[in-house]
């Protein structure tokens, strides 16, 4: 998005979602068990410098952008998903331009959860090495939306994650 502000979380979210496999994976967990992606990009953001959230944190965080996702994030993805296989006897352009427009109002929409995100006060549970923060903060997120931490699809994430930031510490040290 071109108009978005600088923001070193979206700017995180944008470059891990950027991957094919890190997509999918994704989109999985939030289709089979209800888990709000932006709030899993926010784990892994906070263990990208090593914060460690607690199950409270997760609750409190998901407490703060539940009715947006519920009544703005959501509805948009429904009519988006809903237009894609070209249901109307509208032209095919049509359609699609209209479902474009959406999907940009979708993202702008996200966007703005995650600055609200990352604007709150987060109480850091701990500090860890990138790696462990990270499988800390997902298996928090999976019991708090509860998914099997060992999922495959938070594995492929996990694995993403590594692959990035390898063995760092939280101090930026190998």
């Amino acid at each position: 998005m071109t108009d978005s502000p600088r923001n070193e979380f979206w700017d995180f979210s944008l470059a891990f979602y950027g991957d094919s496999a890190v997509q999918e994976a994704c989109l999985d967990i939030q289709d089979n068990h209800g888990a709000d992606v932006n709030l899993m990009l926010f784990c892994l953001y906070q263990a990208s410098v090593g914060h460690c959230l607690a199950d409270d944190t997760v609750r409190h965080l998901d407490a703060q952008v539940a009715a947006w996702r519920g009544e703005v994030v959501q509805p948009l993805r429904a009519i988006r998903r809903h237009l894609k296989p070209l249901p109307f006897p509208l032209s095919e352009d049509a359609q699609t331009d209209v479902r474009n427009d959406i999907k940009r109002l979708e993202l702008r929409a996200e966007m703005h959860q995650q600055l609200h995100l990352d604007a709150l006060d987060v109480g850091v549970a701990a500090w860890k090495p990138l790696g462990e923060a990270a499988r800390i903060n997902l298996g928090v997120y999976a019991g708090f939306i509860g998914a099997d931490p060992d999922a495959s699809s938070l594995a492929v994430l996990l694995d993403r994650f590594d692959q990035l930031y390898g063995a760092r510490s939280a101090d930026g040290s190998d």
